[in-house]
């Protein structure tokens, strides 16, 4: 799989940009691809600081948090980066214009974020500041996020669906540890039961094998004996899948 540095780029790298580096790091995770993901400003105005406070609120509103602190896009970046994504239009001019004679021999793309819209349109984003309203900040958002999903899909790369195995078993183990007849479960070589009927406890062994029965655990070798949990199953997507489990993230 392709290993890809990327740069969201805004003037002040308080607002927009950090959001972005945000976003495109949950959808990494999701889709499992590999990618160094940062942001920078063009401007020194909040160097060293948090982002702003309604960015930040935005974030936790959609269980996201940023650790970033601002800092001042440098001509090292077009070095290091293979993408120099502008979150508007002024800094996307800006860059071209900065990166004519920095870009080594190319390698680095300068792109536009908003022009890799819904359907392959543009789109309009806010150019969000410290003196906007919490809703051009929620409306920048989602915006951000539909352009970040479909910049992913215009690299073509491979998405993987990483499905990971169920906790409820283990919860269940540990839920009603102290009430199990300990006598009745080993002298019957059943599954452990509390008294609770609704509570199903999970012999040590097979909470170890991730939920799955095998001829060693089930004597009775039986498919009904037991709820078996998938564990983590890594499941390549096609163009048009990857396009649809993007759209549902």
């Amino acid at each position: 799989m392709t290993f890809k540095k990327l740069l969201f780029v805004c003037m002040g790298n308080s607002c927009s940009s950090p959001m972005a580096e945000v976003i495109m790091q949950n959808l990494m995770v999701k889709t499992s691809l590999y990618w160094e993901v940062d942001s920078a400003g063009l401007r020194t105005w909040n160097t060293g600081r948090r982002p702003n406070k309604r960015c930040l609120q935005i974030l936790r509103e959609h269980g996201l948090r940023s650790d970033h602190f601002c800092r001042q896009f440098t001509v090292s970046d077009f070095l290091y980066f293979d993408y120099v994504v502008a979150m508007d239009e002024a800094v996307y001019k800006e860059l071209l214009l900065w990166g004519a004679e920095n870009r080594a021999d190319k390698h680095c793309q300068v792109l536009l974020l908003s022009s890799t819209g819904k359907n392959g349109l543009p789109t309009y984003i806010d150019n969000l500041s410290p003196t906007h309203k919490l809703r051009n900040f929620r409306s920048a958002y989602y915006r951000i996020k539909e352009c970040c999903k479909k910049l992913i899909l215009s690299q073509k790369v491979e998405i993987v669906k990483y499905e990971l195995p169920s906790t409820e078993d283990d919860d269940l183990y540990y839920s009603g540890k102290d009430n199990v007849p300990q006598d009745s479960a080993k002298t019957n070589n059943m599954p452990e039961t509390s008294h609770d009927s609704s509570v199903f406890l999970l012999q040590t062994d097979i909470r170890s094998s991730g939920g799955l029965m095998s001829s060693s655990t089930d004597p009775s070798n039986s498919k009904t004996s037991m709820p078996s949990c998938s564990q983590g199953v890594q499941r390549k997507l096609c163009q048009k899948c990857g396009q649809k489990f993007l759209a549902a993230l």
